[in-house]
């Protein structure tokens, strides 16, 4: 029984030697061993370029004043006026009503007929339907409350200036035609229809400047046109 026993043992003491021997044999062969460099590319996902392969992009440090003048020229070259255009300010007034000073108004281009073209600058939220005049000629052209391309906001707590910029163009994008064209305003500060005026223009290859004659609650208007 106990030389059984010492022989199991041997053959244990000769097996945990050769596996020592076989790992030593392992770490003495190149590329097996674990190098500095060894671990990092085996897990590097395969994706993943090696370092040497690596290039980093430079880095442009535009600098406080070379990046104001970017932001500079961008805003210029989105505030000038590019091919046709027709530029519209108006100064608007109260007209005593309920919610004065708060008032809500549209401005936007018609053709000669009357006809809806295009919304410019519409200052309303839930109580737009009270711009009556503007409703009426978005609906009939079958683009009701349309503001594609407007500058639109909510409410307006007080009057001032107001501008904006016609584009020559319809709802779609599209470049009109020469000829007869208005350019309309309304406004309200109650629960129900407020004043509205419409100034007449013509789209041609001639520029022009006007400042037409005030109009209830619509002053110190001016309409600049370049073809």
């Amino acid at each position: 029984m106990v030389m059984k026993w010492m022989i199991t043992v041997r053959r244990v003491s000769v097996l945990q030697s050769t596996l020592l021997a076989l790992f030593a044999l392992l770490l003495m062969t190149p590329g097996c061993g674990v190098d500095s460099d060894g671990p990092r590319e085996f897990w590097r996902p395969w994706y993943e370029l090696p370092d040497a392969l690596l290039i980093e992009e430079p880095v442009q440090d535009l600098g406080a004043r070379d990046l104001a003048s970017v932001k500079d020229g961008l805003a210029a070259d989105l505030a000038a006026p590019q091919g046709c255009t027709l530029t519209v300010s108006v100064t608007t007034t109260s007209t005593g009503g309920k919610y004065a000073p708060r008032n809500i108004g549209s401005i936007w281009i018609s053709d000669g007929t009357g006809r809806f073209v295009k919304s410019l600058y519409v200052w309303a939220g839930q109580r737009a339907k009270y711009l009556r005049k503007w409703n009426e000629v978005t609906s009939s052209a079958g683009l009701p409350a349309n503001r594609v391309d407007a500058i639109s906001s909510a409410t307006l707590g007080s009057h001032g200036t107001r501008s904006a910029m016609w584009k020559c163009t319809d709802t779609m994008g599209m470049r009109v035609a020469d000829g007869s064209y208005q350019v309309c305003f309304e406004l309200t500060d109650f629960d129900g229809q407020g004043p509205s005026d419409c100034v007449a223009f013509q789209k041609s290859s001639t520029p022009f400047s006007v400042t037409p004659m005030d109009a209830a609650s619509f002053t110190k208007r001016r309409l600049d046109f370049t073809p």
